[in-house]
């Protein structure tokens, strides 16, 4: 892709190398074309891969969370249960004129709570907020893995071309070795050119080892991510070269549409709910009591109030708790709230940056490494400069190219992160 340039040139200075280059190159076509899958690569679009994170163990975990909180409103509308007493007195088993039925005193009657100052609907309202500050919390997790995936996705996108180019320029550097070993033992070239292309070789091979571990941790954590391994034959398909624009968000719908905000507001809107349930707590309940009673021999009806005498323990500590909580949460609302402003302007001025860089600067930079390259190939082949130094302007067109490449990715997340920022799932 790159160091095929030199190639040209050498096979335009010596014609027998241009059909032993023509030879390499459609072997090596062929090769690749016969190591294809017979069924062919599995396309991963970045849509894709977020989908399947949706079944990964953390969402899972969510979604256990939401049924747990729902429990809860269930549990909290349920009214207390009666209780049945079955009891007896003066059993006395010893005496020998004791009889049960006419020298006892036996009851059975039946106990109900009535619940007092609404406690049940304040347990419905507080289990309720509970809710959906859980469901809330679910979206937000949901939204953050779709931002993990993505920032990895690109990731591994970025490293799989650098390792894609990189290998591409190995086996065209191979073949100038090769080529040039010919020429030495030909006599007609220098052993000190054949050595500097060695160096270059070497050179060229660790950075390619290098660039295919990141390529491979970084499927691995893309994979992680996604909740299960990826497959060898799995190609990324979505391109880093695509450059879209993110729209512009207002801060209020920012702030409206934000997972953590949101969470925030409901936590407010269940301490404030566990304050009026708290209050209600105050007010005693009683317990109805009615049944059969057995004296001596009599059958008679049997009635009762209980109720409990608020003198000294009325709440008050839990109360206050609960009133402490709301003007936590409050707080903690205010300050997510300045927090979501902070990021929107951090990441506003950080996409507008790697925008105008991929927009202004990156083409700029890699078409003069393109031109430096041609320049440097039409002064060696007319004898003005040495290889060293042609090499020197392949070596700056890769590096171009690479950091062209990491620069996409970047500008990838800088993008990804502004929508985060604006609280749009990716």
């Amino acid at each position: 892709m790159h160091f095929c340039s030199v190639s040209s040139i050498l096979a335009r200075k010596v014609p027998s190398f241009s059909i032993l280059y023509f030879l390499i190159r459609v072997a090596v076509v062929l090769t690749s074309v016969a190591a294809l899958p017979a069924q062919g690569q599995t396309r991963l679009t970045l849509h894709d891969a977020i989908r399947a994170a949706q079944n990964s163990p953390l969402v899972r975990m969510g979604q256990a969370q939401v049924m747990a909180a729902q429990g809860g409103v269930k549990q909290a509308g349920l009214r207390p249960n009666p209780r049945l007493f079955l009891q007896s007195e003066d059993l006395r088993p010893w005496s020998n004129n004791f009889n049960f039925s006419d020298n006892t005193e036996d009851y059975a009657y039946v106990s109900q709570t009535i619940e007092t100052a609404g406690k049940r609907s304040a347990r419905l309202r507080y289990a309720d907020a509970n809710l959906r500050e859980t469901k809330a919390q679910d979206a937000f997790q949901l939204q953050q893995l779709a931002g993990r995936v993505a920032a990895t996705y690109w990731t591994a996108v970025s490293t799989a071309r650098i390792s894609q180019l990189l290998a591409e320029d190995l086996a065209t550097v191979d073949d100038m070795v090769r080529y040039h070993q010919q020429r030495v033992d030909a006599g007609a070239m220098r052993g000190a050119d054949l050595l500097r292309m060695q160096i270059e070789r070497d050179r060229l091979f660790l950075a390619l080892q290098a660039a295919q571990r990141d390529a491979a941790l970084a499927r691995v954590d893309l994979g992680r991510q996604i909740g299960h391994r990826l497959e060898e034959n799995t190609e990324l398909s979505d391109s880093i070269d695509t450059i879209d624009a993110v729209p512009h968000e207002e801060l209020a719908e920012v702030l409206a549409r934000r997972q953590d905000v949101v969470v925030a507001q409901e936590a407010v809107a269940a301490v404030e709910a566990d304050v009026k349930l708290q209050k209600s707590l105050r007010v005693p309940d009683f317990d109805v009591v009615g049944g059969y009673k057995r004296n001596s021999g009599v059958n008679t009806l049997y009635s009762g109030l209980q109720i409990s005498l608020p003198f000294w323990n009325r709440n008050q500590g839990e109360v206050q708790r609960a009133s402490a909580n709301v003007q936590v949460a409050q707080a903690q609302l205010d300050q997510m709230k300045l927090t979501v402003e902070t990021e929107v302007n951090a990441a506003t001025e950080a996409y507008t940056r790697e925008q105008q860089i991929v927009e202004k600067t990156l083409p700029e930079m890699r078409d003069h490494a393109r031109k430096n390259l041609a320049i440097m190939g039409d002064a060696y082949r007319s004898g003005g400069v040495d290889l060293l130094r042609y090499i020197d302007a392949q070596r700056t067109e890769i590096e171009v190219e690479s950091n062209a490449l990491r620069t996409l990715s970047e500008f990838h997340q800088s993008a990804l992160r502004l929508e985060l920022a604006y609280g749009v799932q990716p």
